[in-house]
């Protein structure tokens, strides 16, 4: 630039010395070469640095600058030379900028100009126009060969002033542009680079594994290696990864109780753009930044951040960057948990199918053929696997045992004892105890196997066919009946508490005829129980009216059991949705 400007006065002095043409002339030319010289670039310090430099040149200036608008009323510092570098940048006011040039030749014309050209002993202004309106402005200061600046002069600087405006535009909007197509190619890489960590993101379903590469995307594009991810778990911050050194776990604590988490807020918490005392808080543990992890709306966790290694702050880009980041990061979490547990229930299911399979083999398969009697079991389990249970085990040609009980709770423990209470009457009944005993036996068995919230009520009963008797022993179960033909019937209730409630209870053992005709019914509480959709429960007087309607005419045990299936069904919807169901029916044959 300094060869430019030699060769330019050299060929301009020349020129005069020659007298080859007028003044006049000579500015022409001059405009010229300074007009091509600017239109050359569209570098804006190289057109600020030549609008400077050439009339500093040309009447030896030593000291100026060029000015751009901020607004109507301030100006920037855009270039200096001969005054400190440090000043280019600096914006000021002014009280009424001036639209016209103005030339400073006494103290009192400082008066409405910022106190830097009174300062540096300013002494012209040109201003800089673009569609009449002041874009900036050529400051010079005193000339160093000449007392002031002539008519020719000022009309010529203005001349220039009036060439650079266009030029300054135009490299304006060219760096404009650079700044929008390098924000753009920004963009565009942190885009590509989310895509490509949401991708690898969504393609793990470990909660650890996730985490761990979320911390090297921070440290790679961010160049932060000190932070912490609270996961909220049941409405509860919980840390679930942490790196670095400066997070101890009483600071984390700290953090955790400091407030967040429980007024959500969906946008990164820049902390020293926060209130005093929040700020104080959290810059004490060293964290600069929070960001929630967002998903469909809802705040899930939140990322704490350090610094970065290079010390620099958190740009807008950086806080986009980070927030997109996040919510891709939670949503994979959220997917790993969701596959996890879908994982764990085709697990549970698996086991509790095996379990249906084992519990469905306790119970009986076919039922039995005994003379002048018809009986049947039918037992719908309100899970997979219930607590109901019946058995109808044959002691000798003359005599079979029934039973049936429930088990406290449902699902798999309630299976689990029942198996326990199948295996227990399964050993029992060979050693040829009677009821009363089996029935203390089974109690003690009970007791001792579990905790005290877990009981069985429990009913059995032994028939005698040349006889035609049942001997019973209710264990606080619900009263089977015994409908008579003629519609009477008997509740029996004779026994003693439920099974595994006390240690070496006695119980007692009740007798009844079966007549011809007449019909024995046990069923567990799921049949009473059954809610119908106004919240009334099926209840005994129902089941009465039941089996009084039903028997009237001759019905298998089995078309009754299914009858009543029936008709729960139609009263509550149903039955099972609360508890299993179970009906075991014997009935003598007219």
């Amino acid at each position: 630039m300094s060869d430019y400007l030699n060769s330019f006065r050299l060929r301009n002095q020349e020129k005069i010395d020659s007298n080859q043409m007028d003044p006049r002339h000579l500015e022409l030319s001059s405009l010229f070469e300074f007009s091509q010289t600017l239109n050359s670039s569209l570098d804006l310090k190289s057109i600020l640095d030549s609008l400077l430099f050439v009339p500093m040149g040309r009447m030896m200036i030593g000291k100026g600058m060029v000015l751009l608008a901020v607004n109507e009323s301030a100006c920037k510092i855009a270039t200096v030379k001969g005054l400190p570098a440090d000043l280019i940048g600096s914006t000021f006011e002014f009280n009424d900028k001036p639209g016209d040039v103005v030339l400073i030749n006494s103290d009192s014309d400082y008066s409405n100009l910022p106190e830097i050209f009174i300062k540096n002993k300013i002494k012209l202004l040109i201003p800089i126009k673009s569609m009449n309106q002041v874009t900036g402005m050529l400051v010079l200061g005193q000339k160093l060969l000449a007392p002031g600046f002539n008519e020719d002069e000022i009309h010529f600087l203005s001349s220039i002033g009036n060439i650079a405006a266009p030029a300054i535009e135009n490299a304006k909007v060219f760096e404009k542009l650079n700044t929008v197509n390098r924000q753009l190619d920004h963009k565009i890489q942190e885009l590509n680079t989310l895509f490509e960590i949401g991708n690898e993101l969504n393609r793990l379903f470990d909660q650890k594994e996730i985490l761990k590469r979320l911390s090297y995307s921070l440290m790679g594009q961010m160049l932060i290696n000190q932070f912490f991810v609270a996961v909220k778990t049941d409405n509860t911050l919980k840390v679930v990864y942490k790196k670095g050194s400066i997070f101890s776990e009483e600071n984390i604590n700290k953090c955790l109780k400091s407030g967040i988490g429980k007024n959500d807020f969906q946008t990164p918490l820049r902390i020293e753009q926060t209130e005093e005392q929040l700020k104080n808080k959290f810059c004490d543990f060293g964290i600069k930044i929070i960001v929630p992890m967002v998903v469909q709306d809802q705040v899930r966790g939140y990322i704490f951040l350090g610094s970065k290694l290079n010390k620099t702050g958190f740009s807008e880009s950086d806080v986009e960057f980070l927030s997109t980041l996040a919510n891709i990061a939670i949503i994979s979490i959220e997917n790993a948990r969701l596959f996890q547990e879908t994982l764990e229930k085709k697990r549970l299911e698996e086991e509790l199918n095996l379990a249906k399979n084992i519990q469905t083999k306790l119970l009986p398969d076919t039922m039995p053929v005994i003379s002048r009697y018809d009986v049947h079991g039918y037992n719908i389990p309100s899970k997979s696997v219930g607590g109901d249970y019946f058995d109808i085990i044959k002691l000798n040609n003359d005599e079979f045992i029934f039973t049936i009980a429930d088990v406290s709770g449902k699902g798999m423990p309630a299976s689990l004892l029942m198996s326990n209470l199948q295996a227990g009457l399964h050993t029992l009944h060979q050693e040829n105890y009677s009821l009363a005993e089996i029935t203390f036996r089974l109690n003690n068995l009970i007791y001792k196997n579990t905790s005290i919230e877990k009981y069985i009520t429990f009913f059995i009963a032994k028939l005698n066919i040349p006889q035609n008797k049942i001997f019973y022993v209710n264990a606080g179960h619900n009263p089977p009946y015994l409908f008579f033909k003629d519609g009477n019937y008997e509740e029996l209730s004779t026994g003693g508490i439920i099974l595994g409630m006390m240690a070496d209870m006695p119980y007692e053992i009740g007798e009844l005829q079966m007549k011809p005709g007449s019909y024995l019914t046990m069923f567990t509480d799921g049949v009473t129980e059954a809610m119908s959709p106004d919240d009334q429960p099926f209840e005994e007087f129902r089941v009465i009216d039941f089996f009084k309607q039903e028997i009237a005419k001759p019905v298998s045990c089995e078309q009754i059991n299914l009858k009543m299936i029936e008709t729960l069904y139609k009263f509550a919807g149903d039955p099972t949705k609360d508890d299993d169901i179970t009906i075991l029916t014997l009935s003598r044959k007219e």
